[in-house]
């Protein structure tokens, strides 16, 4: 596992949960508002499984979860050793995925080893590649989702939610067109967007456009809500 990075103690990944959380090196997306791009860009010195298992172990007992995050950990060839490796020494895992890949997210279903996942939805279908790059693949990210939805339906201790951050560009038309694209999924939220501290010159004046305010998602809340009940502002 390439990780870079590691926030020690976090209350706000894992819902109702004290986690820790690790941050793989890599991404296939290029999203103009990115706010791990250094996870993109800059070669970091690698943090070892021995490093990360005497880590977890010191704080067993505090920390009560795990979360997997990025760049986007799916692309890490041992990922599904690396968190069954976790879920042995008795945490649960979350795993934070932009849905790109999802026979590995298939994977690790099949393995009953994710206790929590979240995914991000970053625009409708026809805009997916403006907005989060190129490479960037919203059928897979369709795939994925019903992945989730299907699984959870079985697994009623497992959970996983949608997010989509409010970018600049990003409309309510476009919200719109997405709710419709995907099944009702258990939990929706609407993200506000924050200026990346890094980002490319060339998206400047992208990531300094206006965005949706929260009084207008609001506004449209109840119509947003018709395809997707679970549909919150957070």
């Amino acid at each position: 596992m390439n990780i870079t990075g590691l926030e020690a103690c976090s209350l706000l990944d894992y819902p109702q949960k004290l986690c820790t959380v690790f941050f793989c090196q890599g991404c296939n997306y290029d999203c103009f508002y990115c706010h791990n791009r250094s996870l993109l860009c800059e070669k970091s010195d690698e943090i070892s499984h021995q490093e990360i298992e005497s880590f977890l172990l010191e704080r067993k007992g505090f920390i009560d979860a795990v979360v997997v995050s990025g760049g986007e950990p799916t692309l890490q060839g041992d990922l599904l050793s690396f968190i069954e490796s976790i879920r042995n020494l008795g945490f649960a895992v979350k795993l934070d995925t932009n849905g790109s890949r999802p026979e590995v997210v298939a994977q690790l279903l099949d393995s009953d080893l994710l206790s929590y996942v979240a995914v991000d939805v970053k625009a409708p279908c026809k805009r997916y590649a403006e907005i989060a790059g190129r490479s960037a693949d919203a059928l897979a990210v369709k795939q994925s989702v019903a992945l989730l939805n299907g699984y959870q339906k079985n697994h009623p201790d497992f959970s996983y939610e949608v997010r989509t951050t409010l970018v600049p560009t990003l409309s309510i038309e476009d919200l719109i067109c997405m709710v419709k694209e995907h099944p009702p999924v258990v939990r929706w939220y609407l993200q506000e967007y924050r200026l990346p501290k890094q980002y490319k010159r060339e998206d400047e004046k992208r990531i300094n456009l206006p965005c949706m305010s929260r009084r207008e998602v609001e506004l449209n809340l109840t119509m947003l809500r018709t395809y997707q009940p679970n549909m919150v502002i957070r």
